[in-house]
């Protein structure tokens, strides 16, 4: 008897929440759509919202260009029926409002030297509201002013630096330097950041395992705001095989006193360096000088002297001397 009283219990509570459940359901759909029946009668009703609006300039003065200040968007204040505003907001891609700069009246910013201006935008809502073609009409702008400067627009032609970073393969070396063409290129934009700029940079790239000359074309790092006669340069990258290469060469004494005879052991030495293959036979002929600098060195010490080059040609890589310190020898003069 027990057992039965407690399932018909059971079925009962179950019962109750069920109705429950579903009494709060329809409550809630009734909710739901008395709110739908009254928003869709406030449309028809007189509103004032804001909305972000998408400007764009145009007709700049010849020979000049917008430093700063204008903004891309502008806060429009709407008025009207509900389903207009809505209709604005809720447009996903708007086309920018197209703002003609030769038709606006701006003015100078009072006691500026340079080319700065300002503009009432209230005296730009009637321009943007044959624009916007919706039947609320626009009560105020924000900004209510808005402060721009415009740059001369210069040209001038500034040199082209390679930036590559190159590695060759085992005894493969850049030959002289890179070549460029064309070498310069012409900017032209405002005068500010030109008078700035000594040089334009290539992208950066990086090639490895070269073993032979190679050509590329490669893009400018493009400044912004700035227009080159030309995007891209052709880098010539001279690779070549290097080889050593040695000869003999006399050690010259030199800033020696008139008093004394120097003597050094030995008085010839071997240069060697690192030479393109094609210069090979150049190397024996370049006019190396071995110098000894009799000023720079300590006399009075038992230490041998070093020796030092003067007139390297640029063509020659690792260039070192054997040996690198000589003997002395000093003998005074009778007067």
């Amino acid at each position: 008897m027990k057992g039965k009283s407690s399932i018909w219990f059971k079925h009962l509570k179950e019962k109750g929440t069920l109705n429950i459940d579903r009494d709060v359901f329809i409550f809630g759909f009734f909710l739901v759509l008395s709110f739908v029946f009254w928003y869709l009668n406030s449309l028809g009703k007189e509103i004032e919202s804001e909305v972000k609006y998408p400007v764009r300039y145009i007709n700049l003065p010849k020979e000049r260009v917008l430093t700063e200040g204008l903004p891309a968007k502008l806060d429009l204040y709407l008025k009207g029926p509900g389903y207009s505003v809505l209709k604005l907001k809720l447009s996903g891609n708007r086309a920018p409002l197209v703002l003609d700069i030769s038709t606006i009246n701006y003015r100078r910013v009072p006691g500026s030297r340079s080319l700065n201006y300002f503009l009432l935008t209230d005296g730009l809502i009637p321009i943007l509201s044959n624009q916007l073609h919706a039947e609320c009409e626009i009560t105020s702008v924000s900004p209510d002013t808005l402060f721009f400067s415009f740059d001369r627009i210069t040209s001038r032609s500034v040199p082209v630096i390679p930036d590559i970073e190159v590695l060759t393969e085992r005894q493969y070396f850049i030959k002289g330097s890179m070549f460029v063409d064309p070498d310069s290129v012409t900017l032209t934009g405002a005068e500010h950041i030109l008078d700035t700029t000594s040089a334009i940079r290539t992208r950066h790239k990086r090639y490895s395992g070269l073993s032979e000359t190679v050509k590329k074309s490669i893009g400018l790092r493009m400044i912004k705001g700035i227009l080159a006669s030309s995007k891209k340069v052709t880098v010539t990258i001279p690779v070549e095989q290097f080889t050593e290469a040695e000869t003999q060469v006399p050690v010259r004494i030199i800033n020696k006193p008139d008093s004394i005879d120097v003597k050094i052991f030995p008085d010839v030495v071997t240069v060697k360096g690192l030479v393109a293959i094609s210069d090979y036979k150049k190397f024996e002929e370049i006019p190396f000088e071995v110098v000894l600098d009799i000023s720079k060195a300590d006399l009075k010490s038992s230490d041998k002297i070093p020796v030092e080059f003067r007139n390297i040609p640029p063509f020659v890589n690792s260039l070192r001397v054997s040996p690198s310190r000589v003997d002395f020898l000093i003998e005074r003069k009778n007067k």
